[in-house]
């Protein structure tokens, strides 16, 4: 029997059935995190392990913790733990054992499970790609070698990144090459040393390599990869396939992440000479939309010689309002890491709504469905 719902009643069940539809982020708003560093600018010599000497070119959100991990060779081999509310330094992570390459660190990448890893940074073909991992970041122990070989590219570790939990997780890394079209490597992190190259990616240059300053995973199967000017959309099923360029507006724009929030993906990217952040609706990749964007640094910046940085969405929430807010972190090198307080607000598409007063004569409420292009919703 379907009982007359009247009042306030009816109209939250009516709210929670909209729900159901797949309801676009029409808009974004973006705030420098105030209480993280100074007005959301952890700037340069805030710390140790945040300086001007080209030693911080990646960072990772842990969504077990909320907080940040910054590899820094400032001073030696650190992995540091940013407290993503106040980027104060929560602790370092045990280094020892950490050798090779010709940075022993460079990257970073969190599991969904909150496994920490890093990789070296390797400019040979003869010289083997390294990634440490600790289980947690709690962990106090020693790092364990989740993976040690040689990758087959010229250079691997300029970017890295992680996906996954478990015995599934992978990475993947790529750096700067400049004697084929583009590639990158996908590799296991259970000690196997086992993974696949993917070179000259059809569709991408050859002047120096589309995946070198940044990758981001899509899903288990599709990565961003990007030296700046023009992303590329890229799955990797058996043989890599660019499926779109993502045009960002510029050279400079590099360093990026992405994630989908309901059923919008979002990509963040981070200007390398500015440190302006902006954030793009990329549902038709190629045709992207810039809904904010912001910068929380301040004064003369040091210039970023190398182009390298990192971006990191935290968790987002839903707050059940048709609203969505998330931390983004971004870390520019020699210019400090950002933080902002993002929210977004979505609009049912217009055919949902006869699903509204369906869900509503049925009795249905709080069903939500999420989307797939990304990694957290």
């Amino acid at each position: 029997m379907v009982r007359k719902i009247a009042g306030v009643a009816l109209v939250l069940l009516v709210a929670a059935a909209a729900r159901v539809s797949e309801a676009q982020i029409a808009s974004a708003t973006m705030q420098p995190l105030a209480t993280f560093g100074t007005n959301g600018w952890l700037a340069p010599g805030s710390n140790a392990y945040v300086t001007t000497d080209s030693t911080q070119r990646g960072l990772a959100f842990n969504p077990l913790t909320s907080n940040v991990v910054l590899p820094s060779r400032a001073g030696g081999t650190n992995v540091a733990i940013l407290d993503g509310t106040t980027g104060a330094v929560s602790k370092t992570m045990d280094v020892t054992g950490i050798t090779g390459g010709t940075f022993p660190i460079n990257g970073a990448g969190v599991g969904d499970d909150g496994a920490i890893y890093v990789g070296n940074l390797s400019t040979s073909t003869a010289s083997n790609f390294k990634v440490y991992s600790w289980a947690s970041e709690a962990s106090a122990a020693a790092p364990t070698v989740a993976y040690d070989g040689l990758t087959g590219l010229t250079r691997t570790g300029d970017s890295f990144t992680a996906y996954g939990s478990g015995a599934s997780t992978q990475f993947a890394a790529a750096g700067g090459t400049t004697t084929v079209n583009s590639n990158f490597y996908i590799g296991t992190v259970d000690g196997s040393n086992t993974g696949t190259a993917y070179t000259s990616v059809p569709g991408t240059t050859t002047a120096s390599n589309d995946y070198r300053l940044r990758i981001a995973y899509v899903d288990a199967d599709t990565i961003i990869g990007n030296q700046g000017g023009s992303a590329r959309l890229t799955s990797f099923a058996g043989t890599a396939t660019v499926d779109a360029s993502i045009p960002l507006g510029g050279a400079a724009q590099r360093a990026l992440d992405v994630v989908t929030v309901n059923s919008t993906p979002l990509l963040a990217v981070i200007d390398s000479n500015s440190s302006n952040v902006t954030i793009f609706d990329i549902t038709n990749p190629a045709t992207p939309v810039s809904l904010t964007s912001g910068n929380a640094t301040t004064g003369t910046l040091t210039a970023n010689a190398n182009a390298t940085g990192g971006l990191a969405w935290g968790n987002v929430i839903d707050n059940l309002d048709s609203t969505y807010t998330a931390t983004l972190y971004a870390m520019n090198t020699n210019q400090g890491v950002q933080a902002f307080s993002v929210t977004m607000t979505a609009v049912p598409e217009p055919a949902s709504w006869s699903m509204v007063f369906a869900a509503a004569g049925l009795g249905l409420a709080g069903l939500r469905r999420t989307g797939s292009f990304g990694r957290r919703t």
